[in-house]
């Protein structure tokens, strides 16, 4: 019976010993992944990269603020979803991703906003969109020529970051967008009647009519193709007619008359 005993009174010493044992490897683990955590996330500690594209208006030093974290650049106190997040609310961009890249790296891809149009709003001022109808910018006045002016047509109250409402408005958007890029360079300005009919004119003083804007999509392939016909010509038109199927040029009146003696 006293064997018997002694046995049990041992294999409860052994079992506790096992429990004690894993109690300080789990103690011990623990500490180490705090001492760790503690180490890696400490104030000045220098680990990883950040890489950017698409843009030069942030830097590493934007990025890690939008993290709420500090420089130097610490990839372990950076947030690739913060980062996202803060990039969606900030209307210069569109399209923000954040990656982690093994070993040490952070690669930020952004799409910048691309100025399209302004157009007068309900106070007198201007709004400038991108292409995809959203307000970049609100002002009394036009502040450079960054994008053409649309005369005769109001988005009225509109502010940043909101899309812009306008059926005709979205139409001259998916035309500019439609059109090659140094087309879109060359437009001056675009005037739409009381018909709703809108002509364009070229930096050059050269009138282009396009008819109805909710039909301006459609004229894009054949506006492509004048304006790579003209671009390197000095065209003495009145203006080019693109409302047909073929376009039609309107010579200047005087040359009207040289052209009959």
């Amino acid at each position: 019976m006293e064997s018997l005993q002694g046995r049990l009174k041992e294999r409860r010493r052994k079992a506790r010993l096992r429990l004690l044992t894993i109690f300080v490897v789990a103690a011990a683990i623990v500490g180490s992944c705090v001492g760790i955590y503690k180490f890696t996330h400490r104030p000045g500690m220098a680990f990883g990269e950040i890489v950017i594209h698409g843009t030069k208006r942030i830097n590493a030093e934007d990025v890690v603020r939008m993290a709420n974290s500090q420089m130097p650049v610490n990839l372990f106190t950076v947030s690739a979803n913060s980062v996202e997040y803060a990039l969606s609310q900030d209307i210069r961009f569109f399209n923000a991703k954040a990656n982690y890249k093994w070993p040490n790296k952070l690669e930020v891809t952004v799409q910048e906003r691309q100025p399209a149009l302004y157009v007068a709003n309900s106070y007198n001022g201007y709004i400038m969109v991108d292409y995809k109808g959203t307000v970049m910018s609100v002002s009394n006045s036009i502040p450079d020529t960054k994008a053409p002016l649309l005369v005769g047509e109001q988005c009225g109250n509109a502010f940043v970051g909101d899309d812009v409402a306008n059926k005709r408005v979205d139409s001259i958007l998916r035309f500019l967008l439609s059109i090659n890029s140094e087309a879109r360079n060359q437009i001056a300005e675009l005037m739409m009647d009381s018909d709703k009919n809108v002509k364009l004119q070229l930096r050059n003083g050269l009138l282009l009519r396009l008819g109805q804007a909710e039909n301006m999509p459609d004229k894009a392939p054949m506006f492509n193709t004048v304006f790579n016909e003209i671009k390197d010509k000095n065209i003495q038109a009145e203006y080019i007619d693109l409302q047909f199927k073929k376009p039609f040029i309107k010579l200047k009146p005087e040359l009207m008359k040289v052209k009959k003696s």
